[in-house]
C-alpha cells in the first residue's frame, strides 16, 4: 500500500518561518487544519504559541476539540444542519462562524451559548461570502444578528483563493492589495462595531509584505505545502514535507512505462499543466535525510484509481525493479492528506489523523 511520508523537521520549519512572518507583521496566526487533519501535527503550532486554529466542517471541529482546543472558527458558511454540533461545542469552548446571509440569523437564535461569527467577504474569488461592494447586505446581516445576545459580531473573514488562479506575482499582489483595500474599507465603514480582520490564503500569506488593516492570518496548506505552491512562487521543492511512497508494480518494455501502486485514491484527481500535460506527482530522490530533487525531473503523467503510469523515462526504467519504493510529492497536499489515515515519519513513528479516529 502506499505510504505518506512526512518530513517532520520540514513541517516544524515551515511552521516556524510562517509564525515568524505572522508576528513579523504585528498579526495572530490561526492556522487552518485542513491541510494535515491530525491532532497531533496541532500540537506542533502549540510550541510556537498558536493558541486558536481554523477548520472547515463542524466534524473537524469536534475532532480538534477533543485533542484539547478552545478557540476554533469554522471557516464554512453556517447552515442549519450544523446547529446540534455548534450548540455543544459552544458549550465548552469558544467557537466562532461564518455567516454570508442574512437567513442563516434566525437558526442561529436557538444557541444557548455565546458564538463569535464573522461575515465573510467575497474580494473577488467568487466562491461564498458578501460582495465586498455590498456593504448593505452586510448591514442586513448585523442588524438582524443584533437582537441575540448569544451572537456576537466579531469582524470579517476573507480567503482571497482566487490568488491560486493566476499565473505572476504581480497578478496575486493586485488580488492581495485589493483584498486589504476592501477589507479596510469594511474596517473603516463598520468601525463602530470594532471589527477585526481575519485574512489569508497560503501564497499571498507566504509572499506578501503588506497587511495592512488585517489582525489574523489563516493560512493552511503551508505547513506541508506542495507541487501547485511551489508554482506559484510560495515555496521551493526543498521545503514541501510531505511525500507519497509507492511501489513499482510493473514495466513494460515495449512501452517503456512504469506502473506504480498510486493512484487517485492516493493523490487525488489535482493536477498540474507541464508543458501542455496534466501531471499528478514529481518523482523524488531517497537520501540519507529524506527525500531530494532528482537529477532530471519525472512526472506521474498517468492516473486511474489505484494506477499511476511513468512515461517518458527511459532511464529510470532500466534502474528499478519490481517491488522497489518510489517517492512523489503530491501536486495538492491539502487533498493527497485527506486521502489517508496516517503519516510516516521518517524515523517510522505513525501519526494518525482524523480519519483514523
Amino acid at each position: 500500500m502506499p505510504r505518506l511520508l512526512l518530513d517532520k523537521k520540514k513541517c516544524l520549519n515551515n511552521i516556524q518561518v510562517m509564525t515568524g512572518r505572522a508576528g513579523q507583521h504585528g498579526l495572530s496566526l490561526r492556522p487552518h487544519c485542513k491541510s494535515h487533519q491530525s491532532a497531533e501535527i496541532s500540537h506542533w503550532f502549540r510550541e510556537f504559541g498558536v493558541s486558536s486554529i481554523t477548520v472547515s466542517s463542524f466534524r473537524m471541529a469536534q475532532y480538534f476539540a477533543k485533542a484539547g482546543w478552545k478557540d476554533i472558527l469554522v471557516a464554512f458558511p453556517f447552515q442549519p444542519g450544523e446547529l446540534g454540533p455548534l450548540q455543544d461545542l459552544s458549550a465548552d469552548g469558544r467557537m466562532s462562524i461564518l455567516v454570508d446571509s442574512p437567513a442563516a440569523i434566525p437558526f442561529l437564535n436557538q444557541i444557548s451559548h455565546p458564538v463569535d461569527y464573522y461575515i465573510d467577504v467575497d474580494t473577488g474569488y467568487g466562491r461564498t461570502g458578501v460582495r465586498a461592494e455590498n456593504p448593505e447586505l452586510m448591514e442586513q446581516i448585523l442588524v438582524k444578528a443584533a437582537g441575540n445576545p448569544q451572537l456576537q459580531f466579531q469582524g470579517f473573514y476573507c480567503h482571497a483563493g482566487h490568488s491560486y488562479k493566476v499565473h505572476t506575482q504581480k497578478e496575486r499582489e493586485a488580488i492581495h492589495l485589493k483584498a486589504l483595500d476592501d477589507l479596510q474599507g469594511l474596517k473603516e465603514q463598520f468601525s463602530e462595531y470594532g471589527p477585526r480582520i481575519l485574512y489569508g490564503d497560503t501564497p499571498n500569506c507566504s509572499t506578501q509584505k503588506d497587511f495592512r488593516g488585517v489582525d489574523e492570518i489563516t493560512p493552511g496548506n503551508f505547513v506541508f505545502y506542495d507541487l501547485v505552491q511551489q508554482a506559484l512562487g510560495s515555496c521551493s521543492l526543498d521545503e514541501i514535507a510531505v511525500a507519497l511512497e509507492c511501489s513499482v508494480a510493473g514495466k513494460y518494455n515495449h512501452s517503456q512505462q512504469i506502473l506504480i501502486h498510486g493512484g487517485a485514491v492516493h493523490f487525488s484527481r489535482e493536477s498540474l499543466s507541464i508543458n501542455g500535460e496534466a501531471v499528478y506527482g514529481l518523482l523524488v530522490q531517497r537520501s540519507a535525510q529524506g527525500w531530494s530533487q532528482a537529477d532530471s525531473k519525472t512526472w506521474l503523467t498517468g492516473l486511474s484509481q489505484e494506477h499511476g503510469l511513468l512515461q517518458n523515462c527511459q532511464k529510470l526504467f532500466h534502474q528499478v525493479s519490481l517491488g522497489d519504493k518510489l517517492l512523489f510529492l503530491p501536486v495538492h497536499s491539502c487533498l493527497t492528506t485527506n486521502l489517508a489515515e496516517e503519516y510516516w515519519t521518517l524515523d517510522g513513528q505513525i501519526i494518525k489523523n482524523i480519519h483514523a479516529s
